[in-house]
């Protein structure tokens, strides 16, 4: 993937945090330096930093420890729930450091079915336990698989309660594609709704009803980068400065001030991970 211009950068969003980030991927590997430099440049007070395996969430954590507002999460895609086993104790170990914020990505993907479903049901099932047992919440992976997804969480908030605090969501949904009406289950049951570029193409009408109508409080801003580039850059590669373009295509579909959007979004993330406040 090529890189957008660095001419074609927006301007400064102040204050806004991406809340899902893959700085770590090779995609990024030569200009990483770079590519955090902007994001600071944009506005970003932080980066949510997460996992996607044992090896990519030592990364994260290492990427972490070289700058304070890089917040690293651990878990193992639904992708590579297949290899739970060899990397458990691997698993086990970073959790249990104290320096991870989260537990993800986490969850099931029966688009591609990568892993097998049953693999992916007990690689999730299993993380979700060592989310409660180190009191992190989770990071949310739902791709096609929204029933099954629901269910497994519903069950699993029903038996935890909010442990994180009454004040404190259990998790988020990353890159959520569901509707509406599923967006406000979630918010009941206790997870935030995780908004990506995705939400600025055309004919993505179901994401874009989603950002109208989660209230300000339910609603987290991300990248997936390298992945998911917003217009006017898709196509190219996704970076965390460029989540400032998605925070101010939210606010237009909302009507209201882009810092509010971002300030709000960016409130949600530094609760829902424990970071701290100024």
């Amino acid at each position: 993937m090529k890189p957008v211009a660095e001419s074609a950068f927006p301007s400064p969003l102040p204050g806004v945090i991406d809340a899902h980030a893959h700085t770590y991927s090779r995609e990024l590997e030569q200009d990483r330096t770079e590519v955090l430099s902007r994001a600071w440049s944009a506005g970003l007070e932080a980066i949510i930093e997460v996992g996607t395996n044992a090896p990519t969430s030592q990364r994260a954590l290492d990427l972490s420890r070289q700058d304070p507002r890089i917040h690293p999460v651990v878990g193992l895609h639904p992708h590579d729930a297949q290899h739970l086993d060899p990397q458990r104790e691997d698993l086990e170990a970073l959790a249990a450091t104290g320096d991870f914020v989260a537990i993800g990505e986490i969850g099931l993907d029966f688009y591609r079915n990568i892993s097998p479903p049953d693999a992916q049901d007990t690689a999730f099932r299993w993380q979700l336990d060592l989310a409660r047992q180190h009191d992190l919440p989770v990071v949310i992976h739902s791709r096609d698989a929204d029933d099954a997804t629901f269910a497994i969480l519903e069950d699993w908030a029903t038996s935890v309660g909010r442990y994180l605090g009454p004040d404190r969501e259990l998790g988020m949904l990353h890159c959520f594609a569901g509707d509406a009406q599923l967006a406000a289950r979630y918010l009941q049951l206790g997870f935030l709704i995780s908004i990506p570029g995705t939400v600025t193409y055309k004919n993505n009408t179901r994401g874009q009803d989603v950002a109208r109508s989660l209230p300000l409080a339910g609603m987290l801003l991300e990248t997936d980068c390298p992945y998911l580039t917003p217009v006017p850059h898709r196509g190219r590669r996704n970076e965390p400065a460029l989540v400032v373009e998605t925070a101010r295509f939210v606010a237009q579909l909302r009507g209201e001030p882009a810092e509010q959007v971002a300030h709000a979004a960016a409130d949600n993330t530094r609760r829902l991970f424990g970071l701290a406040t100024d």
